[in-house]
């Protein structure tokens, strides 16, 4: 793991782009984020595009940046080299069970924001969390239908 750091307010890793490094990408955002109110958040919708980039696509290297904005709002990135597809919500899995399906899903639900961008060098997705939790807050949450989510797709040539 290489890490770049940034006027304390954004930091970057650089991880192997394999199953271990899942868990070491979710320690170093932990550690990262320490008392902020959305960590727990920031670190499981981390594991589910991290887990998404290493089961998708052959990066050897997965790059990870957060930025911690002055309120606290919180911005993930992960990039890997792209793969044959792009980030979706999917429909619920038919078993309850099941074991994919639901990440993307996710990262919808928890985030203000979310996105993807792919090009011919990677695929980045990326998700903003404000730093209160709505479900937790006084005011009422927001529904599905209002929060906006980013698809861009940059083709070459």
């Amino acid at each position: 793991m290489r890490i770049y750091s940034y006027d304390g307010q954004q930091e970057s890793a650089v991880f192997p782009g394999n199953e271990a490094s899942v868990g070491e990408a979710r320690r170093w955002l932990g550690k990262i984020l320490g008392d902020h109110p959305r960590r727990d958040d920031a670190v499981l919708l981390l594991s589910e595009i991290f887990t998404n980039a290493v089961a998708y696509t052959r990066s050897p290297e997965i790059p990870v940046t957060v930025l911690i904005e002055w309120d606290r709002t919180v911005q993930v990135k992960v990039t890997d080299q792209g793969g044959s597809t792009v980030p979706c919500v999917c429909r619920a899995p038919a078993d309850d069970l099941a074991e994919r399906g639901r990440g993307i899903r996710l990262v919808r639900s928890l985030s203000r924001r979310w996105g993807f961008i792919k090009d011919a060098s990677g695929c980045t997705v990326w998700f903003v969390l404000d730093p209160r939790d709505p479900l937790y807050d006084d005011e009422p949450p927001m529904s599905p239908a209002n929060r906006r989510s980013t698809y861009q797709e940059v083709h070459d040539g």
